[in-house]
């Protein structure tokens, strides 16, 4: 195996840097190359199915696999991604999604957060938490400050509410997050949650002053019935945990943290 799958939800881009690895490696290697390794047909069909323009099927899925020397678990996830990949309905997806979260990093490795209003009600707490489970920043609160635009008292004050509620913990070199994610059971009514939208929401507003390439503002309208929407909220579900999988970086480099919200809500009644 050449490219590590587990950090892929695309079969396509998976095979895309499959092949462009191998090529740097290998000039001489070419899809005609590939295609009689594979025992396939010739190399249109393998360079079509590696651009996503003709299916993979379960013959390809076993060449491919035994091609990449995958081993017995990511040979299974390979197969796995190839449907999900290839999934024609949401409910399809949703099905081949749950199969690849037994691969990756599951639910259990967040820290649920039981006192909901002191951490949610400050927005700096779970920013915080954040940036101090990257393994290149400094926990120095001048540090801290700049990147999160607020005071060093402010981070400090902060960091005393987070080792408070054992949501990080002290270590030589400073603090760190018990559990690099956390989650927030979704309790209606809780005053902590609908402090940190209202709060949210406010700073959308003020967002919009601010260059079109640091935000993003867009709205659609959906007819749904109730089927439907529970469907299009599962499919939700499915996108944000395949963005929080594919977005977790061990560092934080040159990267920006960015807040993202789905605000889902009725404007108009049911037909009579």
């Amino acid at each position: 195996m050449i490219v590590k799958i587990r950090n892929y939800l695309n079969v396509y881009q998976y095979l895309q840097d499959c092949y462009q690895l191998r090529k740097k490696r290998e000039p001489q290697f070419s899809y005609d190359v590939w295609a009689k390794e594979l025992k396939a047909s010739d190399k249109s069909y393998v360079r079509f199915i590696v651009l996503g323009k003709r299916p993979l099927n379960e013959k390809m899925i076993a060449a491919f696999s035994e091609n990449l020397k995958l081993d017995k678990d990511d040979s299974d996830y390979f197969s796995v991604l190839a449907h999900y990949t290839q999934s024609k309905t949401q409910e399809q997806k949703n099905v081949f999604w749950k199969k690849l979260l037994s691969y990756l990093k599951q639910p259990s490795d967040q820290l649920e957060i039981n006192n909901h209003y002191d951490f949610l009600s400050n927005p700096l707490l779970p920013r915080l938490q954040i940036l101090l489970s990257f393994s290149d920043v400094s926990p120095a609160a001048d540090t801290l400050g700049w990147i999160l635009g607020c005071s060093e008292v402010e981070v400090n004050q902060a960091i005393e509410k987070l080792l408070e509620l054992q949501i990080i913990e002290k270590t030589p070199n400073g603090f760190k997050p018990l559990q690099k994610s956390f989650k927030v059971p979704d309790q209606f009514g809780h005053h902590g949650l609908e402090a940190f939208y209202q709060r949210n929401l406010e700073e959308a507003k003020q967002a919009i002053a601010l260059p079109k390439e640091e935000r993003r503002f867009k709205s659609m309208f959906l007819p749904l019935n109730t089927t439907e929407f529970q469907s299009y909220l599962e499919g939700l579900d499915v996108f944000t945990a395949e963005n929080l999988t594919k977005f977790n970086p061990d560092t934080y480099e040159d990267r920006r943290l960015f807040q993202i919200h789905f605000n889902i809500i009725p404007v108009s009644f049911a037909k009579k």
